[in-house]
């Protein structure tokens, strides 16, 4: 995309010139990646200080190694830029208007690396390399939503599911699939844009193929594993043509979430790797009481990685699970249920190294009557 002057300056809003950062940070993956092959390549002048016999044995492989490379980059650059273009049909003219003022730059580390992230995330949430994540962690809420409203004596529509920090959208679709009235809720962009494509675009199941682990040098086995492809969706959203299948009975809400559940209410909220998401965990806990129903549902899963502990400027409370609990049962909640569930997220399954959580998961209901 060619560079292009600012325009309508008065008119950028905050949202707009954060949804650029975004497209920036989506345009720059190929360059990024240029750059960084050519730091492997200045790295073969290390090459002449070596033994000759080391050199001629290593020389070849990691020549052919880079120009593979260059390969997958500038695919993964092109269904980048797929992602970014497509979100006019979300963001309407705040995504044009930011397509206008775009000036391509260098993004931060941060944004890169949520470029990054975002590809693993596509990983997890729709291909089949992320399944045993999401059998981990969303099926076993998906099978106790499933036993707690059978079909036959609670019409599935009529349950209004809430899943705030819904990512890529995958835990909530599958809820829709069971029948549930579902919407997600988003905050970051680089989700949303991500979310659109695949719902919205997405006719084939392993429609497309990228390159996550491009870049992943360390703890790794075969250039290969590095190269390898992953084909997404496994579940294609926009092919299906059951009858039950009601698109109405789906959406994202983008937003903050403590905005978004104002002068609302739901049956069940659902809470996935997200509660540690919060600046401070009690507003969450207040606000999912008084949005959920008398009799309403509560089901949490994930760990305890609060997202602001270490971030300059922001205010953050890290409670231990205990105190959580605590302040929960004492907010009014009924737990029913609670146990650990060992999980991983977003890795590299054929890494020498990866993260593994153990997982809080609970079940709560609010009670039946209340004094709100």
């Amino acid at each position: 995309m060619e560079e292009q002057e600012p325009t309508e300056p008065t008119a950028i809003n905050e949202e707009t010139r954060a949804m650029e950062e975004v497209i920036n940070a989506f345009f720059y993956y190929g360059r990024y990646g240029a750059e960084k092959m050519v730091s492997m390549v200045e790295q073969m002048r290390f090459f002449r200080k070596i033994p000759n016999d080391h050199q001629l044995l290593l020389g070849g492989q990691f020549k052919e190694h880079i120009r593979n490379m260059k390969e997958k980059v500038e695919h993964n650059s092109q269904i980048l830029r797929m992602i970014a273009n497509s979100c006019a049909g979300m963001f309407g003219e705040d995504h044009l208007r930011a397509m206008r003022i775009h000036q391509t730059r260098r993004p931060s580390s941060d944004f890169m690396s949520k470029v990054f992230s975002t590809m693993r995330q596509i990983c997890r949430e729709w291909s089949s390399e992320g399944q045993p994540e999401r059998e981990a962690t969303f099926k076993p809420i998906i099978d106790q939503l499933t036993e707690l409203y059978p079909p036959e004596t609670h019409p599935r529509h009529n349950v209004r599911i809430l899943v705030p920090g819904c990512g890529l959208g995958r835990l909530a679709y599958d809820l829709m699939e069971q029948g549930f009235t579902v919407q997600g809720n988003e905050f970051a962009f680089f989700m949303l844009f991500t979310s659109f494509f695949i719902i919205n675009n997405c006719k084939q199941e392993n429609q497309f193929t990228i390159y996550p682990f491009v870049f992943d040098k360390n703890n790794s086995w075969n250039y290969s594993d590095q190269l390898r492809p992953v084909t997404f969706p496994d579940k294609a959203p926009v092919s299906k043509k059951d009858p039950n299948h009601r698109r109405a009975s789906f959406s994202i809400c983008a937003g903050d979430f403590l905005e978004v559940v104002k002068d609302t209410t739901f049956d069940v909220i659902v809470t996935a790797w997200f509660i540690d998401t919060a600046h401070n965990v009690l507003e969450y806990i207040d606000a999912i009481y008084s949005t959920l129903e008398p009799g309403g549902v509560w089901i949490n899963v994930g760990p305890l990685t609060w997202h602001f502990s270490d971030t300059p400027d922001e205010a953050s409370i890290e409670l231990p699970y205990s105190v959580i609990m605590e302040m929960i049962r004492k907010k009014g909640f009924q737990v029913v249920e609670e146990r650990v569930i060992d999980s991983k997220y977003t890795v590299n399954r054929r890494a020498m190294q990866f993260n593994q959580f153990a997982c809080a998961y609970f079940y709560a209901r609010k009670p039946e009557k209340t004094d709100e």
